[in-house]
């Protein structure tokens, strides 16, 4: 189940990647139409705008996994296994329960904005759901993935802190 929960957060990530590749495309139509052929478009900005939102949501599993969160290794580097592995575990509880109490509010704001129609004011007049739904989804993803790194983290011995890019 972990190594399918871990397959899943990854194929999100790579999805979100593309996210944002076509966030550059279209922005580069944008510009290319605006001034170009003096033809700007009206859908651009809040396209890239959801492409955003649902990018950066739906790669938090994955990043979990990886340990690219921002964290600060230098007092995590000094620990012993134990200490180490228990400040491992309440970072990923501290994350879970906030994961939790965001999924419960943005669920709520979500229902509601499908249950008013609620739109954006833009001209686009997106349905705000499709904003809303982003946070819940990505943060459901980092909760599953928290439950997996939790059982991960009580299995293992030793912890390396050690990143590529400490400054």
């Amino acid at each position: 189940m972990k190594d399918w929960i871990d397959s899943f957060n990854k194929y999100t990530a790579l999805f979100a990647a593309y996210l944002f590749f076509s966030i550059g495309l279209i922005i580069a139509y944008e510009v290319v139409a605006r001034y170009l052929f003096n033809m700007p478009t009206i859908w651009v900005e809040e396209v890239s705008r959801v492409l955003q939102l649902w990018g950066c949501y739906l790669s938090m599993g994955w990043m979990l996994k990886q340990r690219k969160m921002i964290r600060i290794n230098v007092l995590l580097q000094r620990l012993s296994a134990r200490p180490a592995k228990l400040a491992e575990l309440l970072t990923i509880v501290i994350i879970g329960v906030f994961s939790v109490i965001t999924i419960y509010y943005a669920s709520i704001i979500t229902l509601d904005s499908i249950a008013i129609d609620r739109h954006t004011s833009s001209m686009l007049g997106l349905p705000a759901w499709l904003f809303d739904a982003s946070i819940v989804v990505g943060f459901v993803l980092l909760l599953v993935q928290c439950l997996v790194e939790f059982i991960r983290t009580c299995q293992q011995q030793s912890f390396n802190f050690d990143t590529e890019h400490d400054i």
